[in-house]
């Protein structure tokens, strides 16, 4: 599997996007109506995602919480985790995901959702929520691929070089034998999760990110 993209929690979706935008990158809305999330996409490798709000409605989350896996953890931790770092996903084939779903023994939440974003594109995919929080997610490619050609960000960023995710050994493990793709680094348990810009700079957290425990900022 590959680095598909990095969450990072916002308190105000706006405000979010007006200060990545003035710091010299495309930021483009996740939907046209009531977003819950904002993306910065790059023509190759992992992209950015401001997420403000899961968009799991309160019954929703009551009912996986009654689930023996109590997938509804991560989303809540999402929720109500301060502004920063919080999550990675991981991004396969489908037959990819059907393989981390079967070594994680379906302890999970496995969703196929279809958003429509503001090009007026259908990208339906399949993701897996495991319960284990100190994992990243997983999801298939979408089934248009929404980054865009050759772009160069105002900037001058045109990727992210890599992402450092703090994780401790067995996880680490498991994690490095899914992705070997050069832009996923596994660190200690009590490193930092950091995204690092092809240009150098980087948004950078105090702790572990991973699943449920959000990261800080240390802007450009």
């Amino acid at each position: 599997m590959q680095t598909g993209h990095v969450v990072y929690k916002v308190r105000d979706l706006d405000a979010a996007v007006a200060d990545f935008r003035s710091r010299g990158f495309v930021v483009e809305y996740g939907a046209v109506r009531r977003p819950k999330n904002a993306l910065i996409y790059f023509s190759q490798g992992p992209y950015l995602e401001l997420l403000v709000r899961t968009g799991m409605p309160r019954p929703v989350l009551r009912a996986l919480a009654a689930l023996p896996a109590n997938p509804a953890r991560r989303f809540n931790a999402w929720e109500r985790g301060p502004q920063g770092l919080c999550g990675l996903c991981l991004e396969g084939k489908d037959k990819e995901l059907d393989a981390v779903v079967a070594r994680l023994h379906g302890r999970g939440l496995l969703v196929s959702p279809t958003r429509v974003d503001p090009h007026g594109r259908h990208l339906r995919y399949r993701a897996f929520f495991p319960a284990d929080l100190d994992l990243p997610f997983f999801m298939t490619h979408f089934s248009v691929d929404p980054r865009p050609a050759d772009l160069t960000h105002p900037n001058g960023i045109r990727s992210i070089a890599q992402v450092d995710l703090p994780l401790e050994g067995p996880r680490r493990t498991f994690v490095n034998r899914l992705c070997d793709d050069g832009v996923l680094r596994c660190v200690p348990a009590d490193g930092t999760m950091r995204v690092v810009f092809d240009d150098g700079t980087e948004l950078r957290g105090p702790g572990p990110g991973a699943g449920g425990r959000p990261a800080g900022h240390a802007g450009r």
